[in-house]
């Protein structure tokens, strides 16, 4: 900037006159802009519409996605939702209602839900642009999958042992979505998992394999079950049963040697004094007379508790008695 430029703008700004003229100005331009500001107004905002409170999993909505609103104010009040980057979203809250397949809420019993979402000042006031919002819950199609158990891995301490049946809750679990996606899920399981050193009855929450995410829109009712399983202690015993033959002619028949099997088997200590050899029913079952010369044992009835790990002997010999 030259000397010469320099002293225009100072001679400029020197000027008396020209100051008092500025400063009124300035003046004048403020106090517009407070009495403008301090004029109620009106702002209208397009905000995306969200619905919650209802089962997503079992119905799948259709409605608007966006509602217009005007909001009212002074300008100072609405410097607030002038400086909003995009206008939030508003979140209808479907628990209470009564719903069907078609829905109308209207707007006006939904101003103080909304008003508390938009934090707005409380004096303030919001007009909508529809007198109702309308939607539909379509009922997805649904089917029950049975839950395999099959990968978890269970380990007893020593002497200990499953004692009964093993229960799941839920057995079943139920997957919504279209039926092409139904018809490709037969079955879901459990992720893999191993449980040790077992010595009672316990519960375990396991996570099942979310089979479903692999397709789109596709939903499930349980993402876990839990799995009881009752244990007792168990200790070795030993029973003499005789050894039955069984052909397919009544009319036949033959002694077996040994006469006696020897039945080696787990038995939970609490069945212990209950359990006798006349619990147990041993067989051979011989199907061609000429051709088999000595027959396999079979245990054909025993307790539903005991876990039989041994049977001697293996097989016996036999002598058909005419």
């Amino acid at each position: 900037m030259t000397h010469k430029t320099k002293r225009t703008i100072i001679d400029f700004f020197s000027n008396h006159n020209l100051r008092a003229f500025l400063v009124c100005l300035l003046i004048t331009c403020v106090a517009w802009v407070l009495m403008s500001l301090s004029e109620i107004q009106s702002m209208r905002h397009t905000h995306t519409l969200r619905f919650s409170g209802y089962d997503q999993n079992r119905y799948a909505i259709q409605a608007d996605t966006t509602i217009t609103i005007e909001i009212n104010g002074t300008g100072f009040e609405l410097l607030k939702t002038v400086m909003w980057e995009k206008a939030p979203a508003i979140t209808i809250d479907l628990k209470g209602h009564r719903l069907r397949h078609r829905n109308s809420i209207a707007t006006a019993d939904l101003e103080k839900e909304i008003l508390a979402q938009l934090n707005l000042f409380d004096n303030q006031k919001i007009r909508f642009s529809e007198d109702s919002i309308v939607f539909w819950l379509n009922a997805r199609n649904s089917k029950k999958v049975k839950v395999d158990i099959s990968d978890i891995d269970f380990e007893f301490a020593p002497q200990y042992g499953i004692y009964g049946n093993i229960a799941i809750s839920p057995e079943f679990i139920t997957i919504y979505g279209d039926t092409t996606s139904l018809a490709a899920i037969q079955k879901v399981e459990v992720v893999k998992t191993k449980i040790s050193n077992i010595d009672a009855d316990s519960t375990y929450t396991v996570a099942l394999k979310p089979v479903w995410k692999h397709y789109s829109d596709t939903y499930a009712n349980a993402e876990k079950v839990r799995i009881r399983v009752p244990v007792e202690r168990y200790t070795e015993a030993d029973y003499t049963v005789p050894i039955e033959f069984v052909f397919r002619d009544t009319s036949v028949h033959a002694k077996v040697y040994p006469p006696t099997a020897e039945i080696t088997c787990k038995v939970a200590i609490k069945d212990y004094k209950t359990i006798t050899a006349d619990s147990f029913r041993a067989n051979v079952f011989c199907e061609n007379l000429h051709r088999q010369d000595t027959l396999p044992i079979t245990v054909s009835s025993f307790p539903e508790n005991v876990r039989i790990s041994k049977i001697s002997p293996e097989y016996v010999q036999y002598v058909v008695i005419k």
